[in-house]
């Protein structure tokens, strides 16, 4: 555990977005280059002085950029290397949140920025979950049925394991994206849920996956798409407790937070190795499953 967490975070936020800053900077580099063509075709008198002095300039500006490059990815892996040891200085639950200790520093803006940049490709002011919100406030509870302690275990869990995913460590994230990739119905059922954003009973499941998948739900007959479908739910359900990737509310099931963590950063990382311009979604991999239908029904 970290004695500062909060000033460690706050102090490396700053300096990852100080970096970020200098990098994006790229504006006087097509300055730099007409000032040298410039000079290069030949040119006297003070004009050439100042041209000279300001290349000059320009040019460390440039190198600085360079190095900001390598610099802002040390710093960005100190920071997950600090957030998968996530430790903040917290006081006790108020009531509605746990706020920060007041013998630390709030943890800043700057880090859920720089923390959400890192995981999800966007910078973000707090991270919402459906059971809280972790922001410069502290940790609010917004869940009626857990304690706020198990509430911040499994926050506390989450923000672990994804770092720990963004540093190539052994964790929970992979391992729940993994478990879809093996059954393609389950992740179809995951990809429902998540994209509509509220419990669905299962017949909604159906009608919206049917919609959805219309082009491989031919490949199968109806029972037997439903059927595997359900078993696909299930499968979400039954995950190892507190990993499960779905949960049931009297018969209408939601994504968990974690369950929306496992698609949210896996997707983002199919994408990437993707390379392409278009998007495309872990769901994709369920076209092995529906490929291999195909070729047994020639």
């Amino acid at each position: 555990m970290v004695d500062k967490f909060n000033e460690n975070a706050n102090v490396l936020a700053t300096e990852y977005w100080r970096l970020a800053g200098i990098n994006a900077d790229k504006a006087s580099e097509d300055k730099l280059d007409e000032i040298e063509e410039l000079l290069e075709k030949g040119i006297g008198g003070k004009l050439r002085e100042k041209l000279d002095a300001e290349a000059k300039q320009l040019r460390k500006e440039k190198e600085d950029r360079s190095s900001a490059v390598l610099k802002v990815e040390e710093v960005k892996k100190e920071i997950l290397e600090l957030t998968a040891d996530f430790a903040p200085n917290l006081d006790s639950f108020d009531g509605t949140r746990f706020p920060y200790d007041s013998e630390h520093e709030p943890i800043s803006e700057a880090y859920f920025s720089a923390l959400t940049d890192s995981f999800l490709g966007k910078p973000q002011p707090s991270i919402q979950f459906k059971e809280a919100t972790f922001s410069t406030a502290g940790i609010e509870i917004h869940s009626e049925e857990n304690s706020p302690l198990k509430v911040l275990g499994y926050i506390i869990m989450i923000i672990q394991e994804a770092a720990k995913h963004m540093l190539g460590m052994e964790n929970k994230i992979d391992k729940g994206y993994m478990l879809l990739k093996q059954n393609g119905y389950a992740l179809s059922a995951l990809e429902t849920l998540i994209k509509e954003g509220r419990r669905l009973r299962i017949k909604e499941i159906k009608d919206i996956s049917h919609h959805e998948d219309k082009e491989y739900k031919e490949l199968v007959s109806d029972d037997t798409y439903d059927k595997e479908l359900v078993n696909g739910v299930v499968y979400l359900v039954s995950g190892e407790r507190g990993y499960n990737l779905a949960k049931e509310y009297d018969g209408e099931y939601e994504a968990t937070d974690f369950g929306e963590w496992v698609w949210r950063i896996c997707n983002i990382e199919v994408s990437k190795e993707e390379g392409e311009g278009k998007r495309k979604s872990i769901s994709d991999s369920s076209l092995n499953i529906h490929k291999m239908l195909k070729f047994f029904k020639k």
